[in-house]
C-alpha cells in the first residue's frame, strides 16, 4: 500500500534524460563558476600563478585525480538540484551512489599515498645535498607543501563525496 501511495503521490514530469543531463551540467557549471569567482576574491594569487601550477605545487602528481573527483562532485550536485526542485525526470541514482561511495574511500587515500611519496622525495632531496644547501631546503619544504595540501584535499574531496552521498535519494526507493 505504501509503494501505491508514494507513486500515486509523485507528480508525473515531462520531459527527457537529454533535457535533465542538460539542466545538471548547466547548474554544475554555474556551480564551478562561482566557486572559480570565490576562489579568486578569497585567494588573489591564483590567476597569477596559472591554476595548474598552483595544483602541481601543494597537490603533486595526484592533481589529476583530484580534479576529476571535483568536477564529477560537481556534477552530482548539479543533478541533485535537478532533482531536488523537479527540473527534470526522475533519475537512477544506484551508479551515482557506488561512484560517491569509492570517493569517499579513495580520496583520503589518495592524498596519503601522495604524501608519502613527497615525504620520501622531500628526504630524497635532502639526503642528495645534505643540509647546508638553500636550495635542498626550499625543495625540502616544497615536498612538505605537497605533502600537506594533498592530505587535506583528500579529506576535502571525501568529505563532500560523503556529504553528497547522504544527500541524494536513496537508490532503494525504486526511483526511476
Amino acid at each position: 500500500m505504501t509503494a501505491e501511495a508514494s507513486t500515486a503521490s509523485r507528480p508525473t514530469q515531462k520531459g527527457t534524460s537529454l533535457g535533465r543531463e542538460v539542466n545538471s551540467l548547466l547548474i554544475a557549471v554555474i556551480i564551478g563558476i562561482t566557486t572559480y569567482i570565490f576562489a579568486h576574491w578569497a585567494v588573489p594569487q591564483i590567476p597569477s600563478q596559472g591554476l595548474h601550477e598552483l595544483l602541481k605545487k601543494f597537490v603533486g602528481v595526484s592533481w589529476p585525480f583530484f580534479v576529476t573527483v571535483m568536477v564529477y562532485l560537481y556534477y552530482v550536485t548539479g543533478a541533485w538540484i535537478v532533482e531536488t526542485f523537479a527540473l527534470g525526470i526522475r533519475r537512477k541514482w544506484n551508479g551515482i551512489s557506488q561512484v560517491l561511495h569509492w570517493a569517499t574511500e579513495a580520496c583520503p587515500l589518495v592524498g596519503l599515498l601522495t604524501t608519502f611519496l613527497s615525504l620520501l622525495m622531500a628526504l630524497m632531496v635532502y639526503g642528495e645535498a645534505g643540509p647546508g644547501d638553500p636550495k635542498t631546503q626550499a625543495a625540502f619544504i616544497g615536498q612538505f607543501a605537497i605533502a600537506f595540501g594533498s592530505s587535506i584535499a583528500g579529506g576535502v574531496l571525501a568529505l563532500l563525496a560523503f556529504t553528497l552521498h547522504r544527500v541524494i535519494p536513496d537508490p532503494s526507493e525504486g526511483e526511476v
